[in-house]
């Protein structure tokens, strides 16, 4: 086969060279890219703890496109005790992304409540990216009374993993960012001990040849009765087939300790 394809290219009025030197070009753009992925967003190998969580982050660059894409998340203990946890999708891909994710990073320091942080979201979306729309959930962990307040614009809700059962949340009212001008809502969920959060992209669950409500059921599905937070990114990354995304995809799991 080596022989075969070298000899092609060779035909074609290349030089069996070029195959080697495109190889090693695209091997460099994908380190690139990775390296500006890890600079912009920061991944972790492994498990990691935050005031009452454990946390394991997986993220899927889309396998057709080596650019940086838009997802982002952010799981940030904040000066008051709480933890920022947030996870969101859309405009032009790295710089979209890197400045929403810096922007709602530094407006939760404040410590307003979410529904205002998505409307000055909103703002800055109508302001410097009129022609684009963005997706946010974002909301605070409490670790001392265990209670999820959120808000979300656009963006599907968090997946509540509880014993044997699994169920979205009930997503209070928000459009997507730059989509208008409407306000938006919170909602409020007390946790217990051994409750997994999972937040995801909607690359995750969005495909060509199936609806959202239909990926949403098999990512419920998979999800069902695990509490740990990588087996339960194993288990719905296997079962919604996300080993080769047309879209990046990024999936957060939160175990309440």
């Amino acid at each position: 086969m080596r022989r075969i394809a070298t000899h092609r290219a060779t035909d074609a009025g290349g030089h069996p060279g070029d195959n080697a030197r495109l190889a090693e070009a695209l091997a460099h753009e994908r380190h690139v890219t990775l390296e500006l992925q890890r600079a912009i967003l920061p991944l972790h190998d492994g498990p990691f703890d935050l005031p009452g969580l454990r946390a394991v982050v997986r993220y899927l660059p889309a396998s057709r496109d080596s650019r940086v894409g838009g997802d982002w998340y952010i799981t940030a203990e904040l000066p008051d005790g709480q933890v920022l946890i947030a996870i969101g999708h859309g405009l032009a891909a790295a710089a979209g992304m890197a400045r929403l994710r810096g922007a709602l990073a530094g407006l939760a320091i404040t410590g307003s409540p979410p529904q205002r942080l998505l409307g000055w979201l909103n703002d800055l979306v109508h302001h410097v990216d009129p022609e684009h729309t963005a997706s946010v959930m974002a909301g605070y962990f409490d670790p001392r009374s265990r209670t999820l307040t959120w808000a979300q614009a656009g963006h599907p809700p968090p997946l509540l993993v509880r014993g044997a059962d699994a169920r979205p949340l009930t997503a209070p009212a928000g459009i997507l960012l730059g989509a208008g001008r409407g306000g938006y809502q919170e909602a409020s969920l007390f946790l217990e001990p051994g409750d997994l959060l999972l937040l995801y992209s909607d690359g995750l669950i969005e495909r060509r040849d199936r609806s959202l409500e239909e990926g949403l059921a098999t990512l419920t599905s998979a999800a069902a009765g695990i509490s740990d937070p990588g087996q339960v990114i194993a288990a719905v990354l296997a079962a919604l087939g996300s080993t080769d995304p047309e879209d990046d995809t990024c999936v957060v799991a939160l175990r309440v300790l």
